[in-house]
């Protein structure tokens, strides 16, 4: 029977601050990036069609960089499946992969850096413990906190790291400590989730040591209160229908651009032209709306302070546009996670809601991104620990509704894979 270690518990505590610390970093040195090619270039030459080119020449260098280099970043769900599946995972070397991932970011893509960070970080984890096993120490949990550190780091909530943990975890079985190799690694649930929570508590050690060091900082923004009285929280309705819209709009787009990149073929005209396309469509479109660049994580704390001097069309188009450009970056070529873009889709057509209606934004915002992030990946649990410290404690029950609602809500079959 598997037992937690005091050992165990402090190897999760050490590998999560180490993860912590390298997630901030390389988050960190991606927005140093973007904000060089974006606010210095694109700020000096003050030019309006900077965003066209730029995205042309991003989806250029990374067509004939996924076609030299043969690699890619994988979906966080492909990442968590291959993990659960084999106990390990494994990427091209070092280089390479760092590479893949900042492409994307750096020239304005609307991804998010779940999926490569992570990726990254499980595989160096994975490298590690094996390295480790290799000489004899047995030291299993390094591998399979990662996920949940990661993500904790990425996202700034501890709950997010558990949650994904426990979803991303190998299947169940015996104690930890005692697997005989990579394919065999297993441990009960309830050593999985003390693990699991010290590893992403550890992580906040690692992005506490490395935001004094540097004073850097990253992650989501944090929200007001929801200050509605009960009569007006029937406008959570037209939020939710709203949300559904965008959720539809997303999951269509995805088999639409899907197919088209499949058409492509996998030859230079599909891995090169693909995300030269792209380029060109979210170039063309950030000529006049210009947030449908970029992560989202940066803009939605611009957004927050600034959206009363927004329109409401520009807000509602911001977010339907972010919607629909997501999931073409995702299947044609500028590859990352769709967490961060769906989160400040969904900000975005809120405040565009409260600014049509005049109703409490913070509620709009908070119903309204709560059932698109769920609609989005489906599952209403780790779209709640995800935005658990975006929104506070107070709009728990509404954001749990939400949640629900948006997840359970069907997706047509023309719109599935």
């Amino acid at each position: 029977m598997a037992v937690v270690t005091l050992g165990m518990v402090v190897l999760a505590l050490a590998v999560g601050f180490v993860i912590g610390f390298a997630v901030y970093c390389i988050m960190n040195v991606s927005i140093w990036l973007t904000g060089l090619v974006w606010n210095g270039i694109g700020g000096t030459l003050n030019v309006p069609w900077f965003s066209l080119v730029t995205c042309t020449i991003g989806g250029a260098l990374i067509g004939l960089w996924t076609w030299w280099s043969n690699d890619r970043v994988r979906p966080l769900e492909e990442v968590m499946a291959e993990f659960k599946a084999t106990g390990s995972y494994r990427v091209n070397g070092v280089f390479k992969p760092v590479v893949t991932f900042l492409l994307p970011l750096v020239f304005g893509g609307s991804v998010g850096f779940e999926a490569g960070l992570t990726g990254l970080i499980t595989a160096g984890c994975c490298w590690i413990r094996d390295k480790l096993k290799a000489a004899g120490l047995r030291v299993a949990a390094v591998a399979d906190v990662t996920i949940a550190a990661s993500m904790a780091a990425i996202f700034g909530t501890p709950l997010a790291g558990i949650v994904a943990g426990a979803e991303s975890a190998p299947k169940e079985g015996g104690d930890v400590l005692e697997e005989p190799d990579v394919n065999d690694y297993n441990m009960r649930r309830g050593v999985k989730v003390v693990l699991y929570t010290a590893a992403a508590f550890g992580a906040f050690g690692g992005i506490a040591l490395f935001s004094h060091v540097f004073g850097a900082a990253s992650g989501l923004p944090r929200f007001d209160a929801i200050t509605a009285t009960y009569a007006e929280l029937l406008w959570m309705v037209p939020c939710l229908v709203v949300a559904y819209i965008m959720t539809l709009l997303y999951h269509g787009s995805t088999r639409l651009f899907r197919g088209v990149s499949t058409r492509l073929g996998e030859g230079p005209t599909g891995v090169i032209g693909a995300p030269v396309v792209a380029g060109v469509i979210m170039g063309a479109v950030a000529m006049a709306l210009p947030y449908v660049l970029w992560p989202g994580e940066v803009q939605s704390e611009e957004l927050m302070a600034s959206w009363t001097t927004w329109t409401a069309v520009a807000l509602i188009g911001t977010g339907l546009l972010k919607a629909i450009i997501t999931p073409m970056c995702l299947n044609m070529g500028w590859m990352g996670g769709n967490f961060f873009p769906s989160i400040f889709a969904g900000v975005a057509v809120g405040y565009g809601l409260a600014a049509l209606t005049g109703a409490d934004p913070m509620l709009m915002v908070t119903v309204t991104c709560t059932a698109f992030l769920a609609g989005v990946i489906r599952k209403p649990l780790l779209a709640l620990a995800v935005l658990f410290l975006c929104f506070p404690v107070a709009g728990l029950l509404w954001m749990g509704l939400a949640a629900i609602v948006g997840a359970a809500l069907p997706i047509p079959r023309a719109f599935r894979e």
